[in-house]
């Protein structure tokens, strides 16, 4: 009989100093597993929550991408960055001290909804096929087209005043937002100048980092595979449909099924389920016809 490979999501909980790379490399290594990848990068600087797709899952990272992510940020106002973060060149910005918690509060709404952005240049989006990270480190600094991101919410949750002035903030955030970005736009409406002092990603989708495994842990365990979560985490934000054994048998051969009446008003994307609760493909429905569009199981 031959042994079925790994699959399912790890909730990794990523310390600061590595690369999210790097996480990804020794998940791969613990878990004697080549099929392995993170659903949204986390700088060296930051820690936190940082889901890893291992097996089958790694079909679903764009499933992950779509759920929302909630940080804990501070933002240090009075200073800039060359990475917008505490890893570049820091230079001081304009005196902080007037800053109050209330002028935070008050501007904290204008970065919430559907914003725009600019990408740092210290971030992995590709201009001319390379990374705009690697331009940077070559000292190269090219223009960069705006982006559409979603913040939910900004909450101010501590203030510290001073010449350089801190202020905690949670942010639930979709796919998308820079937080050094948010931290600078911060900075920059409050005429103080602002990078991004701490992070750490505390949620992702129902993930929550309370729970999550750290690398030495997950080294320390009998069996690592035993830390992987159901597939379905990933696409827990869809509509779910439950099919017997024999309509489950035709979804893995690729064929469409007919659901029954009672699931008639289910409509559009949709993750398929067999008895035995494993998420076994994504499909479409229409008019009561469900038809796979990833097929998943094996």
């Amino acid at each position: 009989m031959v042994e079925r490979r790994p699959a399912g999501i790890l909730a990794l909980d990523k310390p600061a100093g590595i690369t999210s790379f790097d996480a990804v490399r020794e998940v791969r290594r613990l878990l004697d597993e080549r099929r392995v990848g993170h659903a949204g990068t986390l700088d060296p600087t930051a820690s936190g929550l940082l889901p890893v797709c291992v097996g089958r899952a790694t079909r679903l990272v764009d499933y992950m991408h779509a759920q929302p992510k909630t940080y804990h940020c501070v933002v240090r106002l009075g200073e800039r960055s060359t990475t917008m973060d505490t890893e570049g060149e820091i230079t001081r910005g304009s005196d902080a001290s007037a800053i109050t918690d209330a002028d935070i509060a008050a501007v904290l709404p204008e970065f919430t909804g559907t914003i725009t952005q600019v990408p740092p240049m210290h971030s992995a989006v590709r201009h001319e096929g390379k990374h705009l990270y690697e331009l940077a480190r070559a000292g190269i600094e090219v223009e960069r087209t705006p982006r559409a991101a979603v913040i939910y919410s900004a909450d101010l949750v501590a203030f510290r005043p001073g010449e350089v002035a801190e202020a905690e903030i949670v942010v639930v955030s979709g796919k998308g937002a820079y937080m050094r970005v948010l931290a600078y736009d911060i900075g920059e409406r409050l005429g103080t100048g602002g990078l991004l002092g701490w992070l750490s990603r505390t949620a992702y989708g129902s993930l929550q980092l309370a729970s999550a495994v750290t690398l030495e842990l997950l080294s320390s365990m009998d069996d690592p595979r035993a830390a992987l979560l159901p597939l379905g985490l990933a696409v827990s934000h869809l509509p779910r449909i439950d099919l017997g054994p024999q309509q489950a048998t035709l979804l893995r051969r690729g064929q469409g099924v007919w659901l029954p009446r009672t699931q008639h008003d289910t409509a559009g994307e949709c993750a398929v389920f067999e008895a035995g609760g494993d998420l076994i493909a994504l499909g479409e429905v229409q008019g009561g016809l469900l038809r796979p569009s990833k097929v998943l199981a094996g």
